[in-house]
């Protein structure tokens, strides 16, 4: 089954009286799922005593409507006896300030964050939420799966700016020293990496301030491996007493598109391992972030590592919080942002949600339906898409994306390089989203690796290899690349490769890594472009790039060429054979200046949105021809689209008008054979010539078609 539905209980929200009447106008909108969180102080208000009748009066009203039921456990929503029983237990910020419970948007009950789980006593009293719940519901026919925790990451401090990063408290200070011996072993070698002297371990401590690298990327990677961990303990204590498969699905737009990474310090890829199924969330509010709904896709679709994954939040389009109110977005820009999700091989789709929120900080916003519950444009248009889904269920939950020729390289460690520097991760999210958006325009599938979990089988799918911002790419994926390229593969790196060594201290020469063979080349020097026009000679034409960070200054090597200079004549992108392959290397951050500089998130909204370079992207697609990379379809201007495809030759073709006006023209697809097309939103059948088809589309219109 194609999960489709919503979220719908939130704590004590949406009032119970409403539960019927709202159910029966999900299942009449062709919804098969909905999710509800269940709040540890909402069902646990007094010691030892779980409202069941609750959550069992929710389960049997969505049997009743043919509804499945996805239960989250909520466990930031702490119960008030907890916090009161237990201060000592509290988050403590880098201030060293206890931080007491309390309402957030996400958790109008309060509660939030609670009890840092590095305690062994609120390990056990988690635990004994989670078993009696689990082992109470599990045999009930409408329960579908379980989370363990909504979008696993590490909480920040909203009204600190840059945002505060937890936790400080002693038991999560233990953790940490427990996690450095497993690395260092001795403090000696930790001392060698930090920079300092030590002689007892119970004086090691977190760092609580700017500037270290070494030291803050260990402290933000324990955190993150932390969130892997108790995302690994919750799943196996549900596993022990139910039968249900686990998902969970990380934050709004994944790890890849988090400007703050650092602070929240979650890894998706880490965190995907436990569970039986992955996702993320997304919250894009105007048309040109369709994109970054794309890439958080495909991201996730990587992360997940071969299990099945879900859009498990995408925005209802109503947005706003409080007195601050953004409107409804347009029903087509809505429609898009779901077929973006499935386009990109997304298997289920959950909105965020059914009903506006009540109460909290998020009131009057978020919902599906108008004030009263009752249907909107939006929902009626997103049931359209429901009833296509459920309609051809098996050849969408079939279908699966085409295989990509690029990959893009996501480095958690280069993102927490830059987090230490500069308290947020833009410019390793520009880069990559830049390099992506390139391809996305051109409707050529990509892949998102994460250094730290790809092999040189992996690599060898690839015609082209991408290094985005890659300052502290992990130790066993250097080696990797030299091999790629000896053995016939091409990768395109941005500027200064490797400068941190794998302790994060300055390497002797960059690229570092033993690199500078590979890529024919040493730095000579390196600048902030902050932005400016760097002019350029690529080919004979000159050129403007604007949107760049750096300007790298290289000095060649024997057999390496200029593939570019700058207008003084120094090399600014250098080429180099190596073995049977290229590696081409640029002085400046061509994804960076190709990237409109949004996100895609909830609570970390970017509002600066800017012009594309198209010169940046011209000289990457040049690379990328070479090296044997083109699109297997080709649409008119503004068109994005892509292909699903069956094992048994069927095809689903997704298509999106990405202007906000009407245009026409042909879609071609090379090398595929099709002699069939349905456009599955009219079941109307439409002509097909030698692998042409017309196509007409109004204003952010979506074109679904089966083909075969």
């Amino acid at each position: 089954m194609f999960v489709f539905g919503s979220q719908y209980l939130r704590g004590m929200t949406p009032d119970r009286f409403l539960w019927d009447r709202d159910m029966e106008l999900m299942h009449r909108m062709g919804f098969n799922t909905i999710r509800a969180w269940l709040v540890w102080g909402v069902l646990e208000p007094a010691r030892g005593k779980i409202d069941f009748e609750y959550i069992d009066g929710l389960l049997e009203t969505a049997q009743k409507h043919n509804l499945q039921v996805g239960l989250l456990f909520h466990l930031h929503g702490c119960p008030e006896w907890a916090v009161h029983d237990y201060p000592q237990y509290w988050y403590v910020n880098a201030h060293g300030q206890r931080f007491e419970s309390s309402q957030r948007a996400n958790t109008p009950s309060g509660g939030w964050p609670g009890l840092c789980p590095d305690f062994p006593d609120v390990k056990l009293l988690e635990a004994s939420f989670i078993e009696r719940v689990a082992s109470h519901v599990d045999n009930h026919p409408a329960l579908a799966f379980w989370e363990p925790i909504n979008e696993p990451h590490s909480w920040i401090d909203m009204t600190e700016n840059p945002p505060g990063a937890f936790c400080y408290c002693e038991g999560t200070r233990q953790a940490f020293r427990i996690w450095l011996r497993r690395k260092y072993s001795t403090l000696e070698a930790l001392g060698d990496a930090w920079g300092r002297r030590f002689t007892d371990w119970a004086h090691v401590r977190p760092p609580t301030w700017r500037f270290g690298y070494t030291d803050t990327v260990d402290f933000r990677t324990f955190t993150a491996e932390n969130i892997a961990a108790l995302v690994d303990r919750r799943t196996e204590l549900i596993r022990q007493h139910s039968s249900r498969p686990v998902i969970a699905h990380a934050w709004g737009g994944g790890c890849v598109t988090c400007s703050q990474l650092g602070s929240m310090a979650f890894d998706d890829w880490k965190n995907s391992v436990p569970v039986d199924k992955w996702g993320y969330s997304a919250f894009p509010e105007k048309p040109g972030q369709t994109v970054m709904v794309g890439l958080g896709t495909d991201a996730t679709r990587n992360a997940s590592q071969g299990k099945e994954f879900w859009q498990s939040e995408l925005g209802s389009g109503d947005y706003g919080t409080g007195f601050g109110r953004s409107g409804r977005i347009p029903a087509k820009v809505q429609e898009q942002f779901c077929w973006e999700s499935i386009r990109h091989g997304a298997k289920g789709l959950l909105f965020w949600q059914f009903r506006k929120e009540s109460h909290g900080h998020e009131i009057g916003a978020l919902g599906l339906t108008d004030y009263k519950g009752n249907e909107t444009e939006n929902l009626r248009a997103v049931a359209g898409i429901g009833k296509i889904l459920n309609t051809h269920d098996e050849l969408f939950t079939q279908a699966q994306v085409r295989p990509a020729p690029v990959a893009l390289v996501f480095s958690y460690k280069s993102y927490m390089a830059e987090w230490a520097d500069r308290r947020n991760c833009q410019l390793c999210v520009d880069s990559l989203s830049g390099y992506y958006r390139m391809f996305w325009d051109r409707n050529i599938p990509v892949d998102v690796l994460h250094d730290e979990f790809t092999t040189l089988d992996m690599l060898k799918k690839y015609k082209l290899v991408i290094l985005p911002m890659p300052v502290a790419l992990a130790a066993p994926f250097r080696p990797l690349i030299s091999q790629y390229i000896s053995e016939g593969g091409t990768v395109l790196s941005d500027p200064y490769l490797c400068s941190f060594n794998e302790e994060m201290s300055l390497a002797p020469e960059i690229p570092g890594a033993g690199l500078s063979e590979v890529f024919g080349c040493t730095e000579e020097d390196i600048t902030q472009a902050d932005g400016n026009a760097i002019g350029l000679i690529f080919g004979q034409e000159e050129l403007s790039i604007t949107g760049s960070h750096f300007r790298e200054h290289w000095q060649l090597l024997p057999g390496a060429e200029a593939l570019a200079a700058y207008l003084t004549g120094e090399p600014a992108i250098v080429s180099n054979t190596f073995g049977k392959g290229r590696s081409i290397i640029s002085g400046l951050n061509l994804g960076h200046s190709y990237s409109t500089k949004q996100g895609v998130g909830d609570d970390i909204v970017r509002e600066k949105s800017v012009e594309v370079d198209i010169s940046a992207g011209n000289i990457v697609m040049s690379i990328a021809n070479e090296a044997g990379v083109k699109s297997e379809i080709e649409t008119p201007a503004g068109i994005r689209a892509s292909l699903l495809s069956t094992e048994d030759g069927r095809h689903v073709l997704i298509a999106l008008n990405m202007s906000d006006g009407a245009c026409e023209g042909k879609i071609r697809l090379d090398g595929i054979a099709i002699s069939t097309a349905m456009d599955l939103y009219t079941d109307q059948t439409l002509v097909v010539d030698d692998g042409t088809i017309m196509l007409e589309f109004r204003s952010y219109e979506s074109r679904v078609l089966k083909l075969g």
